[in-house]
């Protein structure tokens, strides 16, 4: 490799190389540091609510309460993207200390969020008593059918206040500020740890406790973004004068590649909880949904890391740092294989076990399930660090176009599967189109950009009106 692809932009001194390492690696400690508070504390948060909820709602209550949140969270596409975008183009202001690049980026961005907000409250005001919820879901149970489109309804009030308030959180990763991110979600966190008891103490029901626990991350979020704007980052402030037509090309551009793999992304992650609670019954739901959030716990130290490793990685590919990119992905490639290999053991060895003692004997998946979900997360670990790093690198297209397909197929093994094979189909579906239409393609892209071939020239960005991935 040419040697000039070590550093293309700019000869930078080896003493300006290892400070901005150092500081670097310092915002990731910080972050993976608060984290531990932060989401850490909402790790906890989520395993303490799951013996709760399933003793307070019932298997198929719970289920029902998941496959909401699920369907729910799926809406959260609906910002075409943007909130990914934002966080590349405040890394990129970073990187050149230009506040008045990342105010005009922000504002672009938060008033395009906006309007989408309105026209899906709209949407959603005019189509909500056309759609039965209950149907949908599978519901058999006549009082929890009652209360299904009610909770479906907070779930969707919360979303509107949600979706403009999580911009909050890219803002501070931009800046690779996350460790502050995450405080205000511990404290959220802890609020929604509170409502769940509250709900459970004074016997509310599924509508109130869905608007609860949802509503306590957006209001944390809520309330940081107003922190940000009135008195940390003053000059963020979205004014409208700020907004840049020239931006909003741009951030469409680069935000439709981020909304298609988002769209793959909720189909891989969320619509499995749909399926098998439209095709079997929400029952059906309970002991998948354990088990898928157990390996979340297992594989936590991505959710530690890898927020704040995006925002570093692209403020060094602004500044053409290849080898910092290089020796960083080495490392948390290692990190990565010592955690699955840990996670492997304890989820095959102890899983149903775990859960038992956790969730109780409804909860407890059968041992293929459990084998499956130690494949899949070997899979996903290694995934999230491939696209950790096409994401900050605006590596996107190819991934989104290989992710909608291997969605489309996912969808579609899962739910013929589902009537042959039960839970086990869902999964196996999953990992199925996972392995063809994004390991390899990814595993391709990321040599790619190791190679340096994207770092011949300064890189264009999504704030550049000529913009070309």
């Amino acid at each position: 490799m040419p040697p000039h692809l070590n550093d293309p932009i700019s000869p930078a001194s080896q003493n300006e190389r290892l400070e901005r390492s150092t500081r670097r690696f310092r915002g990731i400690a910080a972050a993976a540091a608060s984290a531990l508070l932060g989401r850490g504390l909402n790790l906890l948060v989520n395993a303490a609510t799951v013996p709760l909820t399933i003793r307070y709602l019932g298997s198929e209550g719970y289920g029902l309460w998941v496959t909401i949140s699920s369907a729910v969270t799926m809406f959260f596409v609906l910002d075409i993207g943007i909130a990914s975008t934002l966080t590349n183009l405040i890394s990129e202001a970073y990187a050149k200390s230009d506040r008045e690049k990342a105010s005009t980026a922000f504002a672009t961005a938060f008033w395009l969020v906006m309007a989408i907000t309105a026209c899906l409250g709209l949407l959603g005001w005019a189509l909500w008593p056309h759609v039965h919820w209950s149907f949908l879901f599978h519901v058999r149970d006549q009082r929890l059918a009652r209360l299904t489109s009610p909770a479906m309804a907070a779930a969707f009030v919360v979303f509107i206040c949600a979706l403009p308030a999580g911009l909050a959180t890219r803002i501070l990763a931009g800046y690779q500020e996350l460790h502050t991110a995450n405080l205000f979600a511990a404290g959220g966190s802890v609020c929604s740890l509170i409502a769940i008891i509250a709900v459970i103490h004074f016997q509310g029901g599924l509508p109130l406790l869905v608007a609860l626990y949802a509503g306590s991350a957006a209001g944390a979020n809520l309330i940081c973004l107003i922190w940000i704007c009135l008195f940390h980052k003053p000059w963020l402030k979205p004014r409208l004068s700020l907004i840049r037509r020239r931006l909003v090309g741009g951030i469409f551009h680069s935000g439709s590649q981020f909304f298609v793999i988002q769209i793959a992304g909720l189909v891989v992650f969320n619509s499995d909880n749909l399926v098998i609670s439209h095709f079997l019954s929400p029952g059906q739901v309970t002991p998948y949904n354990v088990t898928w959030r157990l390996v979340n716990y297992l594989t936590a130290i991505q959710v530690l890391v890898f927020p704040a490793l995006w925002p570093a990685y692209s403020e060094a590919h602004a500044k053409g740092d290849l080898a910092w990119i290089r020796t960083t992905y080495a490392k948390y490639r290692i990190i990565t294989i010592a955690s699955l290999a840990l996670g492997c053991v304890i989820l095959a060895g102890f899983g149903q076990r775990i859960i038992r003692l956790w969730a109780g004997p409804a909860a407890v998946p059968p041992m293929i399930l459990v084998l499956l979900m130690c494949v899949w997360m070997i899979i996903y670990a290694f995934t999230t660090n491939q696209s950790c790093l096409m994401g900050a690198t605006a590596r996107v297209k190819k991934q989104a176009i290989f992710s909608l397909i291997g969605a489309i197929v996912n969808l579609t093994l899962s739910v013929i599967w589902v009537r042959t094979l039960g839970v086990v189909g869902v999964l196996l579906g999953t990992i199925v189109s996972y392995l063809l239409f994004v390991v390899i393609p990814a595993a391709l892209e990321v040599r790619y950009i190791l190679q340096g071939k994207l770092l011949t020239a300064a890189p264009a960005t999504a704030s550049d009106p000529n913009f070309v991935d």
